[in-house]
């Protein structure tokens, strides 16, 4: 066999076993999601809500994460999401991942993702104001690796500052976040997501979104639908997912599925 045939053929077999790691992670996550008999949001979402973790609490979050749009998989394997609580107001977050790109065409390649801190403040509470509302400024800004030399990440510094509104109607919660986005390498971008979870027992929440993003002047417009669960399994563990797709974007970039699936750890 010729070398450049025997490359194609490795190549060929990594794409389908990344494919195959992919499809496997995600019908787990919708079998459990389907037979599974509470929460805070944010993941598995995309919307965040006001909510914060609590004085001295933390909520740890390990995800493995999907995207499939223009021809390749995007995956986080992992995800981790760390939240602690200052206070009753305040929430501090860091976020890290390792990043895998599989095109449908070539072989994949994986790398360190992007570091992402934050700090939410929730400065008006439903119980006094009828309306929980926070403000949740973050940094996201690429790892002293080749992870956006290699297209891995997009390259340059992110500011995203999004706003959480939110009330809770008994087992019914009802939140918004609208939002901007500054990167130093490209165009910036607003966002909106409406969110409701219901709390169908005391240990299995439904929930769903829409989620709206824009480029400037509303030239380049995307609308994702999801729609997730938590199923508690502990005290201090749950298990949540989400799963879902663009309902119009950009053919090359909308996302046709993703899916998050994650073991929350709460103490």
């Amino acid at each position: 066999m010729a070398w450049g045939s025997r490359e194609v053929l490795e190549r060929e077999g990594a794409v389908e076993h990344t494919r195959g790691r992919v499809c496997s992670s995600f019908l787990l996550g919708i079998v459990v999601a389907f037979f599974a008999a509470t929460a805070r949001a944010g993941p598995p979402l995309i919307t965040d809500d006001p909510d914060t973790p609590g004085p001295n609490h933390w909520e740890i979050n390990a995800a493995i994460t999907s995207e499939y749009a223009g021809h390749e998989w995007q995956l986080e394997t992992p995800l981790m999401d760390n939240n602690y609580g200052v206070g009753d107001h305040i929430e501090l977050t860091y976020e890290i991942s390792w990043d895998e790109i599989a095109p449908d065409d070539s072989g994949a390649r994986s790398g360190l993702g992007d570091s992402l801190f934050g700090v939410k403040w929730r400065f008006l509470d439903q119980e006094k104001s009828w309306l929980d509302v926070s403000v949740y400024p973050q940094a996201q800004f690429n790892n002293p690796t080749s992870s956006a030399r290699r297209e891995i990440v997009n390259e340059g510094t992110s500011v995203i500052v999004p706003f959480e509104i939110g009330h809770k109607f008994g087992p019914l919660n009802i939140y918004t976040e609208p939002g901007y986005t500054w990167n130093q390498r490209s165009a910036a971008q607003g966002f909106e997501g409406i969110a409701a979870e219901y709390e169908l027992s005391e240990k299995f929440t439904l929930m769903g979104e829409l989620h709206y993003d824009f480029v400037n002047t509303f030239q380049q417009n995307e609308l994702l639908f999801n729609i997730g669960f938590q199923q508690v399994l502990t005290k201090h563990i749950s298990l949540i997912g989400s799963a879902g797709r663009a309902i119009f974007g950009p053919s090359a970039e909308a996302p046709a599925f993703m899916s998050y699936l994650a073991l929350q750890f709460t103490f």
